[in-house]
């Protein structure tokens, strides 16, 4: 089966992805990149992050795909590959991490989006809050899991040490103010541990990042999705993340602390609730992590992927 990925900007995680896909038997992967996309992934080494891969940063000229997996609908490559005349017969995934949100935004996006939407035969989405909207959008057809990432390279043992942790970029909505804030509470009142704000790493170097640390916090205003927090739970870190963190539905429960958007003391008090627990009670929110991270190891969506494209393919 020929399948083509059209993504727009660099991501580890994908390209993690998509390796785990392309060893599979039987399967022939072409990757179409807008290296342009500079919001996302920008900063990446794009040759280290597609390293083995058959990618380039425009569509293939000569090369017929028996799918294509486009993400999103605002990216002027991914609209290409999906409005591309010869390729009119071709089914088509739409990828996704947009949740449901009782917004005018998401009411109209039907409307606004019909014509172009009609051309995907399935939707490809983060989880459950994006598979509701999809459902919202009219696709008949969802799958979710669609950002997953090797979690294999956090099998090391972990250290700890470091104290509380945030991957991540620094911009409004991961809300580092708050961060900042919070911990600053959290040491005025005799809290102990540091905090790490790491951004700007290359795939290859969180491995060693997250088993130095102690506790993940991710305090975003708005993170459809999340994929550090599948990392950080698959390396047996106990979270605190926010309520507008898509990924804390499937990946934070036993193991972490939800706490409101933009609200540095109740994320104050969720840190020091947590630096205080024993060390063997921290260890079993770290184990219970690792479990709930399983279906976002690549390998799982490798199996997921082939799985969902040979079946929109032998039912096209």
């Amino acid at each position: 089966m020929k399948i083509l990925f059209v993504w727009s900007g660099l991501t580890g995680y994908m390209g993690d992805c998509w390796r785990a896909l392309a060893v599979q038997d039987g399967i022939e992967l072409k990757v179409a990149v807008d290296l342009g996309e500079k919001y996302f992934g920008g900063g990446f080494d794009a040759d280290a992050v597609l390293r083995g891969l058959d990618w380039a940063a425009e569509l293939p000229a000569d090369w017929r795909p028996d799918i294509v997996f486009t993400v999103g609908w605002h990216n002027a490559l991914c609209r290409s590959a999906a409005l591309r005349k010869d390729w009119r017969d071709v089914p088509k995934v739409c990828c996704f991490d947009m949740p449901w949100r009782r917004s005018l935004r998401c009411l109209v996006a039907r409307f606004d989006l019909g014509r172009y939407l009609h051309l995907f035969d399935a939707a490809y989405v983060s989880g459950a809050s994006a598979a509701k909207y999809a459902r919202w959008l009219g696709f008949r057809k969802v799958e979710q899991g669609l950002f997953s990432t090797d979690l294999s390279r956090f099998d090391a043992p972990h250290i700890g040490g470091q104290g509380f942790l945030f991957v991540g970029r620094d911009v409004r909505d991961k809300g580092l103010d708050v961060l900042r804030e919070a911990h600053r509470l959290y040491q005025v009142r005799g809290g102990t541990w540091g905090l790490r704000i790491v951004n700007g790493v290359q795939p290859s170097e969180l491995g060693d990042i997250y088993r130095a640390a102690d506790c993940f916090v991710l305090p975003s205003r708005w993170e459809p999705w999340g994929v550090v927090l599948a990392e950080a739970a698959g390396a047996g870190l106990p979270i605190i993340c926010t309520d507008r963190c898509g990924a804390r539905l499937e990946v934070v429960r036993e193991n972490g602390i939800v706490v409101p958007s933009e609200d540095s003391e109740a994320l104050s008090r969720a840190m020091a609730r947590l630096s205080q627990l024993p060390p063997e009670e921290r260890a079993s929110m770290g184990a219970w992590g690792r479990s709930l991270s399983q279906p976002f190891d690549c390998t799982a969506w490798a199996a997921r992927t082939q799985s969902l494209a040979r079946s929109i393919v032998n039912h096209t």
